[in-house]
């Protein structure tokens, strides 16, 4: 009786253990289905569009993003409190996380719907927010959505003249001029459109992208991933993700052109202008955006599924010029996959890339709606 015993425990045994080893074989098979799925499909893969022009309509519900804002509560008390009167508590929907109208890249006069656009950089004007993006899949050519400030209401896209990244914007508040982050030849880039020229474009007109009114290639800087306006210059930075990286000051000269390079032998190596930097600062990896707020820089830090951050330095010594996270005043948490930032006055708007449709199956936190911060409350300590 003992042996039998023994036997039929053993074949308990091995019995609990084959299923262990079956629940754990298809948990494997379904978790690297889904990884294949939310990594590598979605972001190769566009859905069929559904609507013949660019859609403004949240992904989500605006109170479902206030219960998931909890978990970063820092973020959530600057975003909402005391925007109980505004327009959706000061949030503004991100245009064309659907559909967006643009072109097939290479095709011009012809118009097509992207599904797949992930939006990028960020830029507020006294009338205006801006917001590029670019298509997931490579297939069309980026854009830049125009949405009224005021009335927080999507008014068109500019369709770009390439598939750039376009990773950001910022604007010129004394000459009026929308400048975009670019690369062109595997150069740097840096290109400008006057608000004119954006008020006026119409896409469905003739089917033609913008022209730049301004096209610079940069000087010493290995790709153009950010930048911002602040005190008549553009500051550039560009993304690394294990490695320090640069932020670089151009100046921007009386008539809102950059200073350029004047060795002919230089200029040979280029088709554009080349644009001098006037300073340079080491930053952090995985920067995003900077941004200017009275004696501070601000500095968004996000990679993959890892949460996000904004690192604050202080900007009152010329001569400081690393701006790494040990010497960082503040470090905030942030949902994941936070682009760029932009201060207006005592608010810092944020943008996210996480609600685009290659990166919403693997994204914990989505936002797809660029949040508006009170600087007061955000950088208050506690």
């Amino acid at each position: 009786m003992k042996t039998d015993k023994r036997k039929n425990g053993r074949k308990n045994r091995r019995r609990k253990y084959l299923r262990l080893l079956l629940v754990l074989l298809l948990l494997a098979v379904a978790g690297g289905s889904y990884s294949y799925y939310a990594l590598v499909y979605r972001t190769s893969t566009e859905p069929q569009p559904q609507r013949s022009h660019t859609t403004s309509e949240a992904v989500y519900s605006l109170e479902s993003r206030m219960k998931l804002l909890h978990l970063t509560p820092k973020v959530r008390e600057a975003a909402f409190t005391g925007r109980a009167a505004e327009i959706d508590y000061g949030t503004y929907v991100i245009p064309g996380l659907k559909h967006t109208e643009t072109q097939v890249f290479g095709e011009k006069g012809t118009s097509d719907i992207c599904t797949s656009m992930t939006p990028q950089g960020l830029a507020v004007t006294e009338d205006y927010l801006f917001v590029s993006s670019y298509c997931q899949t490579g297939t069309h050519n980026s854009v830049i959505y125009m949405i009224d400030k005021k009335s927080h209401e999507f008014i068109k896209e500019i369709v770009l003249r390439n598939k750039s990244h376009v990773g950001g914007l910022a604007y010129d508040t004394i000459h009026h001029n929308l400048w975009i982050a670019g690369m062109s030849r595997g150069l740097a880039q840096v290109n400008a459109i006057s608000l004119d020229q954006l008020e006026e474009y119409s896409f469905q007109d003739e089917y033609q992208p913008i022209v730049y009114s301004q096209s610079y290639d940069l000087y010493a800087i290995s790709r153009n991933s950010f930048l911002t306006y602040y005190n008549n210059a553009l500051y550039i930075g560009y993304f690394t993700e294990n490695t320090a990286s640069v932020l670089e000051e151009y100046a921007i000269a009386e008539d809102g052109t950059l200073i350029t390079e004047s060795n002919q032998d230089t200029l040979l190596l280029s088709e554009a202008p080349i644009a001098l930097p006037s300073d340079i600062r080491i930053i952090a990896q995985r920067a995003q955006g900077v941004a200017f707020y009275k004696d501070m820089i601000l500095l968004s830090h996000s990679y993959g599924p890892l949460p996000s951050s904004l690192q604050v330095f202080s900007n009152r010594s010329s001569i400081q010029k690393l701006l790494e996270e040990d010497s960082a005043l503040q470090k905030i948490r942030f949902p994941e996959k936070l682009e760029q930032i932009y201060v207006d006055g005592d608010d810092l708007y944020v943008l996210f890339e996480s609600a685009a449709y290659g990166y919403r199956a693997s994204s914990l936190m989505k936002v797809d709606r660029i949040l508006k911060l009170d600087l007061t409350l955000l950088l208050e300590q506690q």
